[in-house]
């Protein structure tokens, strides 16, 4: 009996430490700590009753979250979770984001509402895997406030409105890994022409990466407001040309990755080159050329190189601008000016040097004056000599 005794508070301990370790969460999630001491609530959409309720998890509370299983309406109508918006950043862990991520069945689709993310504002990053989107419209986004990271990989946007970033807000929080950072990857959108307006509310966005999206063109003032934007990917898109101004308001650019395209280069239409040349903004992959076709598949600085004509065919006049011609007249006008001005300096000066020259000839010096003096009032003595000249 002893020994059971001994035994028993022993056994409460690890029944406790087994608990901790592994999460209380509602039936449908399971919790999988096996990377990392504060792991995933994975929750298998269908297994759980909606909506997805906060006070059912506990030790630790849901900061990274994974639904997969989706497919269909999330929900029909009113929120997927609840009472997560008492979940406070004063309960996180400050080694990981507050995470969400949405995972679909193969070809599976989603539709979301406005109200479908209410209670998730707490929420850091979130990601959308393999989902087929029906819609994103000005407001579904809302709830999550600002996002350090938001992905949609793989899938597909079905459809999209121009304000459909407005609501939300993409920057870099203070996370373990600030980011601030758009990805749409392997995940085709329409409209495939990128819209003016679209990324208008997001000045403080870090990056920006629509790789892999069937792209097909990009409207010259998309990211004119994106002026904190760092880095962007074009990636394996079927654009074929850039407007000149699309770069131009964004200050902050250092990369620009445009691997993958189809370009077809023409000298008007590779104002990205010069572009990145004159302002410093690196280009890791190389432009190719579609078109001509005598450069096709060829790097597009090379058609640039052997192409586009550098220097200039005009001679004379037609060379400069009016103002140019002006400003050249004006100039050799000031030069004759100081000219003429120079040479009068200089002969004023001759001048005042040579009566100087002259004056001191003419001046008798004091031992002239002493001489002359004695010889006007001893001229009866003879034989007297004036005194020696000093040698000082």
């Amino acid at each position: 009996m002893f020994k059971h005794c001994k035994i028993f508070p022993f056994a409460i301990f690890f029944t406790l430490l087994f608990e901790i370790t592994n999460g209380t969460s509602p039936t449908g999630c399971s919790y999988d700590s096996a990377y990392s001491s504060t792991g995933v609530y994975t929750c298998v959409f269908g297994s759980y009753s909606e909506p997805l309720t906060y006070s059912a998890f506990s030790s630790p509370l849901p900061q990274r979250l994974k639904i997969t299983n989706l497919n269909g309406n999330l929900p029909a109508s009113g929120s997927a979770f609840s009472g997560f918006s008492s979940f406070t950043s004063g309960s996180f862990d400050r080694n990981y984001p507050a995470y969400l991520e949405l995972v679909c069945t193969t070809s599976g689709s989603i539709t979301l509402t406005t109200s479908t993310f209410t209670d998730m504002s707490y929420l850091q990053e979130v990601k959308f895997s393999y989902c087929n989107i029906v819609s994103l419209s000005n407001g579904i986004l809302g709830p999550f406030g600002s996002l350090n990271s938001l992905i949609f990989e793989h899938g597909s946007i079905a459809s999209y409105s121009t304000d459909f970033l407005t609501s939300v807000t993409i920057e870099s929080l203070a996370v373990a890994e600030p980011k601030g950072e758009l990805i749409i990857k392997d995940c085709s959108i329409t409209p495939t022409t990128i819209p003016a307006g679209v990324f208008d509310g997001q000045t403080s966005i870090r990056t920006i990466q629509l790789v892999k999206a069937g792209i097909t063109a990009i409207d010259a003032s998309a990211f004119s407001l994106t002026t904190q934007l760092n880095y962007m990917s074009l990636v394996d898109n079927a654009i074929t040309s850039l407007d000149s101004n699309l770069f131009t308001s964004m200050k902050s650019l250092s990369s620009i990755d445009l691997g993958g395209l189809a370009y077809d280069c023409s000298c008007s239409n590779l104002d990205v080159l010069t572009y990145s040349s004159d302002n410093s903004v690196k280009l890791p992959s190389d432009l190719i050329c579609n078109t001509p076709a005598s450069y096709q598949d060829k790097k597009a600085t090379k058609f640039y190189a052997e192409t586009c004509a550098t220097v200039s065919s005009c001679s004379g006049l037609s060379c400069y601008t009016a103002i140019e011609i002006v400003g050249f007249v004006l100039l050799g006008l000031a030069l004759i000016v100081a000219c003429v001005a120079l040479a009068m300096i200089c002969h004023a000066k001759r001048q005042i040097t040579s009566a100087a020259i002259t004056s001191r000839r003419r001046r008798p010096n004091r031992w002239s004056k002493m001489k002359n003096a004695m010889r006007a009032t001893n001229r009866g003595r003879r034989g007297e000599k004036p005194p020696m000249k000093s040698k000082y």
